[in-house]
């Protein structure tokens, strides 16, 4: 689907192609028609536990330990505004571990500053955490 950033239209499968290319996240689906806008992009991503390099073992039943890999997944998800034009914002929510491919999945969504990073946040990646399971 192409998304209009600005004076750029930019194909959200030649993003997800990069993502999958040149970062190691995997893209489970692309929900940037679920956002219902013009100007937003987003994805539904895992990332393998053996790609976060912490020096702490992961302990699901330790909260400490989930907020650092789920935080350090969304921190690496700031490297996709390279592909994207200047002015470009993104925020991203961890929200589950999944067992079977112990991997941490997680929603981006990428617009335009345009639209404010509260809006980003508060609305339309709490719309698309709807979207997930």
């Amino acid at each position: 689907m192409y998304v209009l950033f600005r004076d750029d239209l930019i194909d959200s499968d030649e993003i997800r192609k990069k993502i999958e290319s040149e970062s190691d996240f995997h893209v489970i689906s692309d929900l940037t028609k679920a956002t219902k806008r013009e100007d937003v992009m987003s994805f539904k991503l895992s990332l393998p536990m053996n790609k976060i390099n912490l020096d702490t073992v992961f302990d699901w039943d330790d909260e400490d330990s989930v907020n650092e890999y789920f935080g350090y997944a969304e921190n690496l998800t700031k490297d996709f505004l390279k592909y994207f034009p200047k002015y470009t914002i993104q925020c991203s929510n961890s929200y589950k571990w999944n067992e079977v491919d112990n991997s941490i999945e997680l929603v981006v969504v990428i617009a335009n500053i345009d639209i404010t990073m509260k809006k980003l946040k508060l609305d339309i990646l709490k719309r698309m955490m709807k979207q997930v399971d």
